[in-house]
């Protein structure tokens, strides 16, 4: 076993940024990334090497270690090579990708983990997805290449031809979303669009043994090499240059004895490749003795590789045990990915000025426009300076800690931290659980005391006047807070420090009254806040809950509260009627979050709804039901009124509008379009607009231009794009407003501020207007839920100046409220009117399944029936939401 490092040690490595690596493991489920740390952490000696693989130690939570899958990212440091290695175990589970946000953000690489027999699967794109779009060096680890033997009983020659196959696939995958992200930057024609790969580097992106990035090996069984391993072994024996020779084994490449060369066209000239015979032949004799046992055979072969066996080993009564030993011994994994992680990931200090200036700025945004004290912020970033003045703390979530985790001098204090306060003074009803920040130091020191600004997502340091300073009590954003305990993240264990300088890793306490989620830590009001978290998934299982006793009520309340804040992925909602909604992203999410109310965070009995998913309201063109005279049908819909005229209650206003389908085209492309939006609404209240913003809008207003000529319906041709009012809800769905009418309203393509000199009385409640429309495409007639796809056309508004008498006015206002809000409502109820004019549906949410199992659930004659309870051969879906999709067959249809 190995010797177990010290917590000195890498106390001492935390103060070198040049031998810090930050890295996590990225996966689908169960392709043995928990495994895979295992491996990793008992090589630095917290577990025994035989227990890798079955104690899955990151995985603290007894749900876990129930299901066998990871629900939340959890880290641990290690030591290899002289260096400090800050490993982040994610979740594979669709349920849970919202913990792979909060792990990718905080590190500079990452290892992705294929399952060999499985292939590229749903979340294994998504991660590489995701490590491309954060800038993260990877190393890819073809795993599992047991199985190809032991299970699908692949001779050496086959199982290299399904090596090749597996790596074109990620290969492909890597390919797409690069020329994707390309052609995405570049405003180009089709003719262009050729040449603008071609002008592009793309030799580093992807997978190539022969290039150093690929890793073959078995975490189960604790080995992995890379083409170097063995070219150091066989380079002296062959007679052949390392690097000659490492290039050499991947591909269609042979040995020549004669010539002592390696040459090319194995399968032509009928010779095994390099990799078969030097490599997997070797591999596949030692998983022979599997199924034809020969102790002898296996001595014999460890003595020779040097590797100690002894004779209880050997006449083990699991073969795979003295397999695993040799195997671990001879090619231990974590000296090749380790190695090949310090090798390719950069430390904290390499990382690129792109990705520093993309933290602290969102792609809409000019980073020039910052003051000139929060530009230079990314140079601290880049310098990674412990010693530096401006501290930069950045926290991607808050996570609960069981009291057991703390040690002795902590846990005395843990009244203090504990995550409930005790309801009446029962201590058994007090926490077992604190809270505590998961957090990366960018830059200076925090130390264990420190008083630091909590930097809210709001916050604009843009907005700080520059003449009168900074002033806390008049920046609603901002908090200062001291820093109570800091620690060093080990997995289940969390051992105190009293300072963490840049580049690391740490846990840090005293902030679960001041952070909700995530936020960043300064020592300075003029660092922005990070960048969000990209969001891999929405939640869309909804659930509602109370609690049985309805004198719990109060402790559902801060239950919740607390839940919300623990839960990266989970969303909570009170409604209107006073109930109160979770909503999460699948089954097994769900059945966490109750677990954790009711044991955890309320601590109550709890009544639980059936689950639902959410809906979206539609219209659809008119399509005729009746069978014998469907052109009658046609007719009378045609001839229908479909217009709606609304006056407000003072009749000082009207309102006369239209609800149209829109394309399909257009709403696949404003869905697409959701965070060029969101940065429009978020500018609009700005006093300086990005030139990429303003780009942006451009290149979607060519394209909506383009889509509404090439539309069917008379209503739309190419002037339409400039007659859009609005889009709603919330400024960046769907749905769109359309003005027709004789109104001058404001553009929203053109976001530069100006001075309007309208003379128009109706520009006074332009704003109300547009909130009306707002309104009812947020909760729409059907069922209160948001509208999808549909326009609404202003035909007509008309507007009067209130009468000048002032008692007459006095009485309009007392009876009917102000104009602004009649006009609001108004609109709102014509919206919703005209919508039921129109042939309704709702829009449901479509899933990809993919079901994983066991082969031998597939053949009933070889298994008992499957049991209620979860086992590893049990069936397992995932089901990631995939598209929206209109009911064909809605009541709400008109004429059925």
């Amino acid at each position: 076993m190995s010797r177990r490092v010290e917590l000195s040690q890498l106390v001492e490595l935390q103060r070198q940024p040049d031998h810090i690596r930050n890295i996590c493991i990225l996966a689908h489920v169960d392709h043995g990334k928990t495994t895979l740390a295992d491996s990793l952490i008992a090589s630095n000696g917290i577990i025994s090497q035989r227990l890798a693989g079955k104690l899955r130690y990151l995985d603290s939570r007894p749900d876990e270690q129930e299901r066998q899958i990871t629900m939340k990212s959890s880290s641990i440091a290690l030591q290899y090579g002289g260096c400090l290695v800050n490993l982040i175990d994610s979740p594979g589970h669709v349920d849970f990708s919202s913990e792979v946000s909060t792990a990718i953000r905080l590190c500079d690489g990452a290892i992705i983990v294929v399952d060999v027999v499985e292939g590229v699967c749903p979340q294994t794109r998504i991660c590489l997805r995701q490590a491309y779009q954060e800038k993260l060096e990877t190393v890819l680890l073809l795993n599992k290449l047991d199985r190809l033997v032991l299970e699908k009983r692949m001779d050496a020659a086959e199982a290299y031809r399904h090596l090749t196959q597996v790596l074109e696939q990620v290969n492909a995958v890597v390919g797409n979303i690069f020329a994707s992200d390309v052609l995405a930057k570049e405003v180009i024609s089709t003719k262009d669009q050729i040449s603008a790969l071609e002008d592009t580097d793309d030799s580093r992106i992807y997978y190539t043994p022969a290039n150093g990035n690929v890793v073959f090996g078995s975490a189960l069984d604790g080995w992995g090499f890379t083409l170097k391993t063995f070219a150091k072994m066989y380079q002296d024996k062959l007679g052949v240059p390392l690097d000659q020779l490492e290039q050499g084994m991947w591909g269609d490449y042979f040995y020549s004895p004669k010539k002592k060369t390696i040459e090319k066209g194995a399968y032509e000239k009928g010779r095994k490749p390099l990799f078969v015979q030097l490599v997997l032949d070797n591999l596949w004799n030692i998983y022979d003795l599997v199924d034809n046992r020969d102790p002898d055979k296996l001595k014999s072969i460890s003595e020779k590789l040097g590797i100690p066996q002894t004779a209880r080993d050997l006449k083990h009564a699991d073969i795979r045990i003295p397999i695993r030993n040799l195997l671990s011994q001879w090619l231990p994994i974590e000296s090749s990915l380790l190695a090949l992680i310090l090798q390719i990931v950069p430390n904290p200090r390499q990382i690129p000025e792109s990705k520093a200036e993309k933290l602290l700025c969102s792609r809409m945004e000019d980073f020039r426009t910052f003051p000139a004290q929060s530009q230079a912020l990314k140079q601290d970033i880049l310098q990674c300076d412990s010693t530096a003045p401006n501290l930069i703390v950045f926290i991607s979530k808050m996570f609960p800690a069981d009291r057991s985790a703390f040690p002795g001098a902590v846990a005395e204090c843990f009244s203090r931290m504990a995550l409930l306060d005790s309801a009446d003074g029962n201590d058994e009803d007090a926490a077992e659980e604190a809270f505590l920040a998961f957090a990366r130091v960018y830059s200076g020191t925090l130390r264990r005391g420190d008083k630091v600004y909590v930097i809210g997502p709001k916050h604009d340091p843009k907005s700080l006047a520059m003449d009168e300073g900074f002033k806390l009590e008049e920046s609603p954003h901002i908090a200062q807070v001291q820093i109570d305990h800091l620690f060093v993240l080990m997995g289940r264990q969390l051992e105190p420090v009293e300072s963490v300088p840049a580049g690391n890793i740490v846990g840090i306490d005293g902030l679960q009254n001041h952070v909700l989620k995530t936020a960043t830590l300064s020592s300075t009001p003029y660092c922005p806040p990070f960048v969000d978290l990209p969001q891999i998934a929405t939640p869309i299982l909804r659930v509602a809950v109370e609690p049985r006793d309805i004198q719990n009520m109060p402790r559902l309340v801060r239950g919740l509260k607390l839940l919300n804040q623990a839960d990266a992925c989970v969303q909570v909602r009170i409604q209107e009627s006073g109930e109160h909604v979770l909503l999460t992203l699948g089954e097994v999410h769900l059945e966490r979050c109750i677990k954790d109310l009711v044991e955890s965070y309320a601590k109550v009995e709890l009544n639980v709804s059936k689950p639902i998913v959410p809906f979206k309201e539609t219209i659809v063109k008119f399509v005729g039901t009746s069978e014998e005279n469907p052109e009658e049908e046609l007719a009378k819909e045609r001839e229908r009124e479909k217009t709606v005229t609304i006056h407000v209650p003072s009749r000082q206003s009207s309102v006369k509008l239209v609800a149209i389908p829109l394309p399909q085209e257009v709403i696949e492309l404003l869905e697409g379009s959701e965070p060029i939006l969101k940065a429009h609404a978020a500018a609009q209240d700005s006093s300086e607009v990005s030139q990429v913003l303003q780009d942006s809008l451009e290149e979607l207003k060519g394209k909506l231009s383009k889509l509404f000529s090439e539309a069917e319906l008379d209503e739309f041709n190419e002037s339409t794009v400039d007659k859009i009012w609005s889009f709603g809800p919330k400024k960046c769905g769907t749905n769109i407003l359309l003005n027709h009418s004789d109104f001058q309203h404001s553009s929203i393509w053109n976001l530069k501020k100006s001075e309007r000199t309208s003379n128009d009385f109706r520009s006074n409640y332009e704003s109300s207007f547009v909130n009306g429309f707002q309104l009812a495409s947020l909760a729409g007639p059907l069922c209160d839920e948001p509208m999808q796809g549909v326009c609404f056309v202003v035909l007509e508004w008309t507007a009067l100046p209130a009468i000048q008498e002032e008692d007459q006015t006095t009485t309009t206002v007392v009876s009917h409220g102000p104009l602004s809000g009649q006009i609001m409502s108004a609109v709102k109820e014509g919206c919703k009117r005209a919508f039921q004019n129109q042939p309704q549906r709702l829009v449901h949410p479509m899933y990809s399944c993919n079901i994983t199992s066991h082969f031998a659930v597939l053949e009933p004659s070889l298994t008992p029936p499957l049991l209620s309870e979860p086992t590893s051969l049990s069936p397992r879906v995932e089901r990631p939401c995939w598209h929206w999709l209109p009911d064909r067959g809605s009541v709400f249809c008109r004429g059925r």
